[in-house]
């Protein structure tokens, strides 16, 4: 039995991963890595030492982790660029102004503007520093 699902993604820079996904109200539940990197979470959410840096959000449930490195991956993986979009994530939202005030406040790339499509929804794309598409979905009332 499936008791949880998580993704977890392969960034080039940790910090800069951090800062996007936490400008989108994404909460921090764990964080490992170097002291320097887990200092600031001390006292806010659990952590431990490790010799890379990771966070992983909770999201409804949901887990989403970032890190750039991990014991069982080779060191040359977090640096590739992501080339496809041929997976990207679904992260519905109560407002896609809400998510275009964030990406015009913080410079991020639209990389599809917002469109209604005819099956109730309203949907814009953008893409993490890593290359890796996140669709963001707006349910519309009837």
């Amino acid at each position: 039995m499936i008791t949880k699902f998580g993704i977890h993604l392969k960034v080039q820079n940790i910090n800069k991963s951090f800062k996007f996904y936490n400008s989108f109200g994404l909460k921090p539940c764990f964080a490992y890595g170097r002291k320097k990197f887990i200092s600031k979470f001390k006292n806010k959410i659990p952590t431990v030492s490790e010799n890379y840096n990771g966070i992983v959000f909770d999201i409804s449930g949901s887990l989403l982790e970032i890190a750039d490195g991990h014991i069982a991956v080779k060191q040359g993986i977090f640096k590739e660029n992501i080339k496809s979009s041929k997976i990207s994530a679904m992260i519905y939202v109560s407002s896609i102004r809400w998510v275009l005030n964030i990406c015009n406040k913080n410079k991020y790339k639209i990389s599809v503007l917002p469109k209604t499509y005819p099956w109730g929804t309203k949907e814009m794309v953008i893409k993490d520093p890593d290359g890796f598409v996140l669709v963001f979905i707006e349910k519309l009332s009837k």
